[in-house]
């Protein structure tokens, strides 16, 4: 079933038996008798890449499900023995691995030596690829439940707030609301050149939902890969951005930066972590979980949210 799968994720089987580690003609052997027990084609091998059949949709998605029963097993007897080594495969966005992941996993390291923890960073949608196909056990994301699938969980790990920076000068008194303290007007914006995350990334949904609630068509937008990138080039004053707490404070924190409130209270979103609802998550899995609640449920006592 592992090997299907692959074949079907890889849509080659060159590029499957590489990742399996074994021959070419092994895995194709091992295709081909797969279909002759079955007594049906999985895959269209007119096409390329390699696309499934009706019957291999079908297939692929069973054998998932068993695959992930395997896995739930694997762990609940490893929790069953004490659970003091296994493995954690998760994955976390990369600018965010480096901002949550240090603390952490110092901690984590401390009460689960055995354990290894493998990490895989990539944007929201890849993450989300990734879980379906149980590459990952879980992946950390500020994105709410109403955005995923149905057979898809959340668990919030932290509020985080969100800042409009800009460089020095360029919030003026006349682009503040009326009557609010300090509160900048989205609206009054129009016409400043916007610096944006590329299209994939969740803070770049959360600015186009802003943006089009404030009726504001940006005449200029410049794209970049790293939050923390457009912080400096806002702060240069190129334009002005919308981003998370942490990519304003793995630079020196809000008071280096010309940073504002654009809501009469402060904009917050969920950092959630997020799992497949029938997965099993096991004790180390757990306590990792839990750990990251730990260390940013301190770092919120002493903020303003």
């Amino acid at each position: 079933m592992t090997y299907i799968t692959t074949v079907a994720d890889l849509g080659s089987i060159t590029a499957a038996a590489k990742k399996l580690y074994i021959s070419q003609p092994s895995l194709s052997y091992i295709v081909a008798k797969v279909e002759q027990d079955a007594g049906v084609k999985l895959f269209d091998r007119k096409n390329y890449p390699l696309t499934l059949t009706y019957a291999g949709e079908k297939y692929v998605e069973t054998a998932r499900k068993i695959l992930l029963l395997n896995d739930n097993l694997r762990k609940q007897l490893s929790d069953i023995a004490g659970g003091e080594k296994g493995l954690i495969c998760f994955g976390i966005p990369t600018e965010r691995a480096g901002y949550m992941l240090p603390e952490v996993l110092k901690r984590f390291y401390r009460l689960y030596p055995g354990v290894e923890v493998r990490l895989q960073e990539a944007g929201s949608d890849e993450l989300l690829e990734k879980l379906q196909k149980d590459e990952i056990h879980f992946y950390i994301i500020p994105k709410g439940r109403a955005e995923f699938p149905e057979n898809i969980r959340t668990e919030r790990i932290y509020k985080e707030r969100l800042y409009l920076v800009a460089g020095e000068g360029v919030i003026t008194p006349d682009r503040m609301k009326e009557g609010s303290d300090g509160v900048v007007s989205l609206a009054r914006l129009k016409e400043e050149p916007f610096i944006l995350l590329k299209k994939g990334h969740a803070i770049r949904r959360k600015a186009d939902a802003l943006l089009k609630r404030h009726h504001v068509t940006p005449e200029h937008i410049m794209e970049v890969s790293s939050c923390v990138s457009a912080v400096q080039l806002a702060s240069a004053g190129l334009g002005v951005t919308i981003v998370p707490e942490r990519a304003v404070e793995v630079l020196g924190g809000p008071d280096r930066f010309c940073c504002y409130s654009y809501t009469e209270e402060p904009d917050t979103w969920d950092v959630n972590v997020v799992y497949k609802e029938d997965a099993y998550l096991d004790r180390p899995e757990r306590r990792l979980i839990d750990l990251m609640k730990e260390v940013f449920g301190e770092k919120n006592e002493n903020c303003d949210i």
